[in-house]
């Protein structure tokens, strides 16, 4: 992520002076534009496997929760029938899914900020390589 913002601070901060101090300008403006394109694959290979993490880490929020659910449902079927020795087995069930979906969410959470990030990258930089590739 950071990367990807200072690789467009330094194109932004030096795009016209290298294009004022190049004998072949048309030349060093392609290469810039080359290697913004090769970024931008990149950025968008990154936010690609983050999606793709995202959703098999929804999948795994699924099913933690539906084993919270399925515990706590036990945990109150024992209850009903005077086991309190189950119930109590059941709650401390629940309480390890629900612990694994406090992790799980937190990761979510720190995920789709970085994927949000990476988008944003992607955006600038492409922003950025059409106006190199305007000047061109």
């Amino acid at each position: 992520m950071g990367l990807f913002s200072r690789f467009t601070d330094i194109v932004n901060a030096n795009l016209n002076s290298i294009l004022e101090k190049a004998e072949q300008p048309e030349k060093m403006i392609r290469l810039i534009i080359g290697e913004m394109e090769e970024t931008l694959v990149e950025v968008r290979t990154t936010a690609a496997k983050n999606i793709a993490e995202q959703k098999t880490l929804a999948r795994k929020i699924k099913v933690t929760q539906e084993g919270v659910d399925r515990w706590h449902e036990k945990a109150e079927l024992a209850l009903a029938k005077n086991r309190e020795d189950l119930a109590k087995s059941a709650l401390a069930q629940k309480h390890r899914y629900q612990a694994e979906l406090s992790e799980l969410n937190a990761s979510n959470e720190q995920l789709s900020e970085f994927l949000n990030a990476v988008q944003d990258d992607a955006v600038r930089l492409q922003e950025k390589l059409n106006e190199a590739r305007r000047r061109q």
